[in-house]
């Protein structure tokens, strides 16, 4: 029999704690004695915290308040699953907080969660943008040198044809820039390549079996481990090399888990 209050043990028969006169109840040491399961510094979080942890059965989860931080404890015999249901909660914060930003148009934020293009594609991407206006521009030169010289049976007015001339001129000058500037993306293409692998390598020494281990939730699905696992490397990563772009840095963890450790989850 253990006292709620004081978390003093008695022996049976006795039914109320002769300190407090609180009514005993049944239970082994880990039901009585309590153990931190974190500290916040925001007393609405920790509200919300305590109230979804009583509400999925953590009925002797506390709050108490300790140096301007509140103190969520929870009784040790369930201070696994508390710990599981925290980490929910807290990924359900975020993806909330992220949603009011969203909502707010947060530029910063949008920029952050794009997705990264890496520089052989956008090199490809620019290079043969560049060269369909290139083609596109001259056969429309062509074109209307055909029609002035009467080859091709069409007429247009001066004004119309000079108009069409600009634009066609526009779409061979615009390729040229595309394609020019698609030749220095490619001489960013092996520098990208180097810090990728130098980003892996990084991981490789950082990122144990046992660390993974300790990020999965047994009460999720494959599916949902591995973004838990992605965000993860990806939140890793980003303390390591704080200079660098998020979208990168979630690209190379989404590169890593895909070479590395999927199929192992």
């Amino acid at each position: 029999m253990w006292c709620p209050v004081c978390k003093t043990e008695y022996q049976e028969g006795i039914t109320a704690c002769p300190e407090c006169g609180s009514a005993l109840e049944e239970g082994t040491e880990e039901d009585f004695v309590t153990e931190s399961l974190c500290s916040l510094k925001d007393k609405d979080e920790a509200k919300k915290l305590l109230e979804y942890l009583h509400f999925s059965g953590i009925k002797k989860a506390e709050e108490q308040e300790e140096e301007g931080a509140y103190v969520i404890t929870v009784p040790q015999s369930q201070a696994k699953q508390a710990e599981k249901l925290m980490r929910g909660f807290m990924m359900a914060l975020q993806e909330e907080q992220d949603k009011t930003e969203d909502t707010a148009g947060d530029k910063n934020k949008d920029a952050e969660t794009r997705t990264y293009t890496k520089k052989a594609d956008e090199y490809k991407d620019v290079k043969n943008s560049g060269i369909t206006f290139i083609i596109f521009g001259f056969i429309g030169i062509a074109y209307l040198i055909l029609c002035w010289l009467g080859i091709i049976p069409l007429t247009y007015n001066e004004i119309v044809l000079v108009l069409l001339l600009c634009m066609f001129v526009f779409f061979v000058a615009g390729g040229f820039k595309s394609v020019i500037k698609s030749q220095k993306i490619k001489g960013q293409i092996a520098e990208e390549e180097n810090l990728t692998n130098e980003l892996k390598l990084w991981l490789d020494e950082n990122i144990t079996s046992g660390l993974v281990k300790s990020w999965k939730d047994n009460s999720v699905t494959d599916e949902e481990n591995e973004l838990i696992v992605i965000s993860k490397i990806s939140s890793t990563l980003s303390d390591a090399y704080k200079q660098l772009d998020v979208s990168y840095i979630e690209m190379v963890a989404d590169e890593y888990f895909n070479e590395k450790l999927s199929g192992n989850i």
